[in-house]
C-alpha cells in the first residue's frame, strides 16, 4: 500500500506497532548490522499525483550501474515520474529520519528524479530509473530462489503511521505460495496475481514497494500490502517474480546473489553396470596378491563412504559402481570380501 496526501491535510493511519528485537545481545547484534548495510539500498518515494496531492512508497536499489529502483506499481501507479531520495547521513554518521525534511527535498528539488521504466500491474510491481545515485550507495543482492515458511525476515520502509523514514519490522514467513486477490479501493481496485510471501511483520501503508530481506541481507520479495482483517499478516511479492519480469523486459542487472542457480540441475551420469564383465569372481580374489596395512585402511574408508549410498533405489548405480571400485582397486582385502558379497546379494 503507498500514502496519499493532500498538500493541506494527512489521511489517517494506524499506529506502527513497536518491534522489540531478540533480547540476545549477539542476535540484536546482527539485526543492527543486517540493518545497517541494508537500508543505504532503501530508498524514500514520493510519486506526485497531481497539482495538489502526491503518494509516497518505498522501494530497493538492485542495480548501481543501471541506476534501477524496484518499487510496487500502485506506488508510482500510471505516472511517470517520481522524486527519490536514499538515506542522508549527517556529519555525525547518524542517519538523518526526519520526514518532514525528505518531503521538504523533494518539493525543493532537491531529491532525484526517476523515470518509471516498467510496470507490471499484475504482478504489482514497477522499475524506476534513476537520473544520478548518490556517491557510496550499493545494491541489493536480489536471493535467486524463494524463502520457505518459518525463515525470520526483516522489511524496510517508511509508513505514514511513523513520523520517521527507513524504519524495520520484523517476523517469520508465514506461507508461500501462488495466490490471486484485489488491492486498493473505490477506482483504483485491480488483481493482484502473484508468488506471494506472507509474514508476521506489520506492514503499513507506505511501507509498499520496499525491501523484505533475510539474515543474509539478501531481498527475498517486495513489501505489498498487509491484511487489516488479521493480526500479523503482510503479503509480499515473492523474488521470482522479480526476476522473471527482469528476464521478460529483457532487462539485466549485475548479480550480487553468491547462491547457486536452482535452475542448473545436476544429474549424475546414469551407470551401466554389467556384473559379469565388470565383477571379479572369487576365484581372482583368492588369488590376488597379500595386501598392505594401508590398502586395507583405504579399502575399509572407501567401503564405509560408498555406504553412505545404500539406501534409495536411486542411488543404486552408485552404490555398485563403488563396491565395483573396492573390488578392482584391494582385491584380496576384508573390505573387498565384504564388497564382493553385498554386490552378490543386490543381484
Amino acid at each position: 500500500m503507498n500514502c496519499r496526501y493532500a498538500l493541506l491535510g494527512v489521511f489517517a493511519l494506524g499506529a506502527l506497532p513497536i518491534l522489540g528485537l531478540s533480547p540476545r545481545a549477539k542476535a540484536a547484534d546482527d539485526v543492527e548490522a543486517i540493518y545497517a548495510k541494508a537500508v543505504k539500498s532503501c530508498v524514500f518515494i514520493i510519486v506526485p499525483m497531481d497539482k495538489t496531492s502526491y503518494a509516497m512508497g518505498s522501494g530497493s536499489l538492485i542495480d548501481v550501474e543501471k541506476r534501477l529502483i524496484l518499487t510496487n506499481y500502485h506506488v508510482v501507479d500510471e505516472k511517470d515520474y517520481a522524486l527519490v531520495q536514499f538515506p542522508i547521513y549527517l556529519k555525525s554518521g547518524e542517519m538523518m529520519t526526519d520526514k518532514e525534511k525528505y518531503k521538504d527535498n523533494a518539493f525543493n528539488n532537491k531529491a532525484i528524479t526517476g523515470k518509471v521504466l516498467f510496470r507490471d500491474k499484475a504482478r504489482d510491481l514497477a522499475i524506476i530509473q534513476l537520473s544520478k545515485l548518490p556517491p557510496g550507495v550499493s545494491a541489493l543482492p536480489l536471493a535467486k530462489k524463494s524463502t520457505t515458511t518459518g525463515t525470520m525476515v526483516w522489511n524496510i520502509g517508511s509508513p505514514g503511521a511513523v513520523e520517521q523514514v527507513f524504519s524495520i519490522t520484523e517476523g517469520k514467513v508465514r506461507s508461500v505460495g501462488d495466490e490471486k486477490f484485489l488491492v486498493g479501493e473505490g477506482d483504483s481496485v485491480f488483481e493482484v496475481r502473484a508468488k506471494i510471501v506472507t509474514t508476521t511483520n506489520p506492514a503499513n501503508p507506505g511501507d509498499s514497494g520496499g525491501p523484505l530481506i533475510d539474515k543474509r541481507g539478501y531481498q527475498v520479495a517486495v513489501t505489498e500490502s498487509g491484511d487489516t482483517s488479521a493480526k500479523l499478516v503482510s503479503k509480499f511479492i515473492d523474488v521470482s517474480e522479480v526476476r522473471k519480469l527482469l528476464a521478460e523486459k529483457k532487462l539485466t542487472f549485475k548479480e550480487l546473489s553468491d547462491e547457486p542457480d536452482p535452475k542448473a540441475e545436476v544429474t549424475a551420469p546414469k551407470l551401466v553396470v554389467d556384473p559379469k564383465k565388470d565383477i571379479p569372481t572369487k576365484k581372482e580374489i583368492a588369488t590376488a596378491p597379500t595386501t598392505t596395512p594401508a590398502q586395507e585402511r583405504e579399502a575399509t574408508e572407501l567401503l564405509r563412504r560408498s555406504k553412505l549410498f545404500s539406501q534409495g533405489e536411486d542411488n543404486r548405480p552408485a552404490y555398485t559402481a563403488k563396491l565395483q571400485e573396492i573390488l578392482k582397486k584391494y582385491p584380496g582385502t576384508d573390505a573387498a570380501k565384504e564388497a564382493k558379497k553385498i554386490l552378490d546379494n543386490l543381484k
